[in-house]
């Protein structure tokens, strides 16, 4: 379900036993008011295990008709959750959270009107997903305690040591431990924040990647996701990066590679042969696949660039610079310096 392109933002719908025997859901207004020009009449939602489910979407009204196969082919019964997220294409991905919070163990099944066989759904391939709903006295202690079922799908590896990735990139450190299934960082996450505390959300969704690292997303009273504000770096924070100046061949329509010089070679070995960066501006963000050419002599960024470039009108000679700091070598702010001249 890997994908790249201009990340938006993620909504959940609750499942009611009363949906679960309806064949149509109504989507967010404000997803639909962001994203319906952008969406077919007709598209797929997509599970981890291959899962293709044909959907139609009545752009005249929030609609999406044809989910009642997806409720039984996964055994809905109600009170699960599904988190919807989409990149901006014309597919949407779709994870099924169930009632205690922990994203569900997936049977091994396809769309009927499928030939292809079930995908092997593990940890390590798209990480996995428990929530947790925000009331009066979260954060009044400093520990969230992840549920049992999500501790043992992950197989009680994780490192006494977490890196913790907000929705904006910025990165801090958490303990974890696993007697008491705790990990210590609400305060933490309140401080990089700069609220008094975690209250203004309704809901998190905590991530891990299989590794070393959690991502958090934040949701508002409408299940739809709040970005948190600002950007990975803030003052006084020592900056790594690299930089772009947008070239002719950059624009072409079906240009994806753009080669990051050399002398960015230090950041660049950070990354593995196939990676994925997070790039962040004041009002958006994308994910972009970054290669190594085949002799490791060079790398540049593929999946991902054209929507990167024309979601912020870059043209020749203007310069793009990516900054992260140390730890986060996956996050980076772009700011970019346009080219006033007449030499395009």
């Amino acid at each position: 379900m890997d994908t790249c392109g201009l990340i938006c933002e993620k909504f959940v719908k609750l499942i009611s036993r009363k949906d679960i025997g309806m064949n149509e859901m109504t989507l967010p207004s404000d997803f639909c008011s962001k994203y319906s020009n952008r969406l077919p009449s007709s598209f797929h939602l997509i599970l981890r295990t291959g899962y293709r489910l044909p959907v139609f979407f009545n752009k005249g009204r929030p609609i999406l008709n044809g989910v009642y196969c997806l409720f039984r082919d996964f055994g809905l019964k109600g009170g699960e959750m599904l988190l919807f997220e989409y990149f901006g294409r014309q597919d949407i991905n779709v994870y099924i959270i169930c009632i205690n919070g922990s994203e569900v163990e997936y049977p091994h099944v396809i769309h009927h009107l499928q030939t292809c066989h079930p995908r092997r759904v593990t940890v390590g391939n798209g990480g996995w997903r428990f929530a947790l709903f925000v009331d009066a006295t979260f954060g009044c202690d400093d520990d969230i305690e992840a549920p049992i079922t999500f501790m043992e799908r992950c197989g009680y590896d994780f490192p006494v040591s977490l890196r913790i990735v907000l929705s904006n990139g910025k990165v801090f450190w958490a303990k974890f431990t696993l007697e008491t299934r705790k990990i210590s960082c609400l305060r933490r996450m309140s401080e990089v924040l700069g609220v008094p505390d975690l209250k203004c959300f309704h809901m998190l969704l905590f991530t891990y990647d299989g590794f070393s690292a959690i991502n958090v997303s934040a949701f508002d009273e409408h299940l739809y996701e709040t970005v948190f504000p600002g950007s990975p770096l803030c003052n006084g924070v020592r900056a790594y990066g690299f930089a772009l100046t947008i070239k002719q061949s950059n624009m072409l329509p079906d240009y994806y590679g753009v080669d990051i010089f050399s002398d960015y070679q230090d950041i660049c070995n950070m990354w593995g042969r196939i990676d994925y960066i997070h790039v962040y501006d004041n009002n958006c963000s994308w994910r972009l696949e970054v290669r190594k050419r085949s002799d490791w002599k060079g790398t540049y960024i593929h999946d991902g660039w054209l929507e990167f470039r024309n979601n912020l009108e870059l043209d020749v000679g203007d310069l793009c610079i990516f900054q992260c700091y140390r730890e986060s070598y996956n996050h980076f702010t772009v700011r970019v310096i346009k080219n006033l001249g007449d030499d395009h």
